[in-house]
């Protein structure tokens, strides 16, 4: 119950279980605080992990600390 935010994801791997989500620059504040105040999930503990965030989709493909040239 509350307010409701647009939130799209884009990629999901079951392996590693990680996901990319996209959410609009005023909703990121938001999302972090679900993500963070969510700790169950059917009946099982979550948690969530971010490893990036970025304004810019292109940026999100590739690790620059592992760039080979």
């Amino acid at each position: 119950v509350g307010a409701a935010l647009p939130v799209d994801v884009l990629t999901y791997e079951e392996k590693t279980l990680s996901a990319i989500l996209r959410v609009i620059s005023s909703g990121l504040v938001k999302l972090w605080s679900a993500l963070t105040l969510l700790g169950f999930y059917q009946n099982r503990r979550c948690a969530f992990h971010v490893l990036q965030t970025s304004p810019f989709l292109l940026a999100l493909s590739g690790n620059s600390r592992e760039l080979v040239l």
